[in-house]
């Protein structure tokens, strides 16, 4: 069995892709002594250029509906967003695999559907992987990036930063006091890269693997 986390081919969003995107910050300062900051992508942006690609990469009706819905709607719902997962599932069962589906609440609250699929072969990996672009791959990309998923990661990484904090001055590290949420995280991140394992003010917290 392959488990998957929602939209199987998907890369995971919400709280892990901030850390993420923390750690490639750390990295790009390392390549380059001056970046240009971008504007952060707007939700009717994001959402729009989801159904852009949904129409052109052979999504089917069901999924473009809940994508069209959240451009009127401002966000996808929890309800929608379990659809698609199971309409995944199915998809993969009526195609002679075999999945199932499930949901995982992340330290930070937020609920995410997924689901876990056979891919013990090529043929297996296939259906898989056309069953979730057909079906949910930009539901779960959007789900997991709008601006109500990304509160509530947000608000969960502030009440976890004074340990974050408190972890690495423990460990003889010196934080700006007046050091941004993502500043701290950023500290952390590169004391975990450097110390590896010894280290992880990240992980500890349940900062990673959502």
């Amino acid at each position: 069995m392959m488990g998957r986390g929602r939209g199987g081919t998907g890369a995971a969003m919400g709280l892990g892709a901030l850390v993420v995107a923390v750690l490639a910050s750390v990295v790009l300062a390392g390549c380059t002594e001056a970046t240009v900051p971008t504007e952060p992508e707007s939700f009717a942006d994001q959402i729009a250029a989801a159904i852009q690609e949904a129409e052109a990469g052979g999504a089917s009706d069901a999924q473009l509906a809940i994508l069209r819905a959240a451009q009127s709607e401002g966000e996808i719902s929890i309800e929608d967003a379990r659809a698609a997962t199971r309409a995944v599932v199915d998809c993969i069962n009526d195609a002679g695999s075999s999945a199932y589906y499930g949901e995982h609440t992340a330290g930070s609250g937020l609920v995410v559907p997924w689901y876990s699929s056979l891919a013990d072969t090529p043929e297996q990996q296939a259906i898989a992987d056309e069953c979730d672009q057909q079906e949910d791959f930009w539901v779960n990309m959007i789900y997991q990036m709008q601006p109500t998923s990304q509160a509530v990661n947000d608000a969960f990484l502030e009440q976890q930063v004074p340990l974050v904090r408190s972890c690495l001055e423990q460990n003889g590290y010196t934080v700006d006091p007046d050091a941004t949420t993502r500043e701290v995280l950023r500290q952390a991140a590169e004391v975990k890269m450097d110390t590896e394992p010894e280290i992880d003010c990240i992980t500890t917290f349940g900062i990673e693997g959502f």
